[in-house]
């Protein structure tokens, strides 16, 4: 148990006490005297108040990603609705039942304040987005290239895939193109 939960227990016990003694304790006294019946108009009013707050937080601003380690912060609209209400029951028969309701939205804008940075990470994920696309055009190039190699030697060696299969389009592109055959070499002369 703490200290503090404990200290308050023990105040509004003492407070309790101190207010049954008073209240137990205290005397009687009548008044002598007359009746009197003075009319007078009365009215009461009650109230009810009820504080309701919206608390918009702006998140960070939004980051887009390119690799290569490069990060840049663009603006951010950030928009959030709100619907609130409360109910206020009486068990009075002839009073009436309350409440409120309440609804809105919250709009908030935030820009970067340096805008040299901005352009120079803009320029360096036009950097990486090239760089990304001359990796994946290589990696295309090699993919085709070892596909006409491979296609050539499986048609030189007379294995093909079946005209029906799905496969047949792999190699169907690739032609065998027979060089002419070399001359014969020429006779070398006998010095003898």
């Amino acid at each position: 148990m703490d200290r503090a939960n404990h200290y308050n227990r023990l105040t509004h016990t003492l407070t309790k006490c101190l207010y049954a003694v008073v209240f137990f304790c205290t005397p009687v006294v009548a008044q002598e005297g007359g009746v009197s019946n003075v009319a007078g108009p009365s009215a009461s009013a009650t109230g009810n108040v009820t504080n309701q707050a919206v608390q918009v937080l702006q998140g960070p601003f939004a980051v887009n990603t390119y690799g290569g380690g490069i990060s840049c912060q663009g603006p951010t609209m950030s928009f959030s609705p709100f619907v609130m209400g409360s109910r206020n029951y009486n068990w009075d028969p002839e009073s009436y039942e309350t409440g409120n309701g309440n609804m809105g939205f919250s709009l908030g804008f935030n820009f970067p304040l340096d805008g040299s940075l901005q352009e120079q990470c803009k320029q360096a994920a036009e950097a990486q987005i090239a760089r990304n696309q001359a990796e994946a055009d290589k990696a295309r190039l090699d993919f085709e290239l070892v596909r006409l190699l491979r296609c050539g030697e499986a048609m030189r060696s007379g294995i093909r895939f079946h005209p029906q299969s799905p496969y047949a389009a792999i190699c169907a592109d690739v032609l065998i193109v027979q060089q002419p055959a070399p001359p014969p070499p020429e006779p070398k002369p006998d010095l003898q």
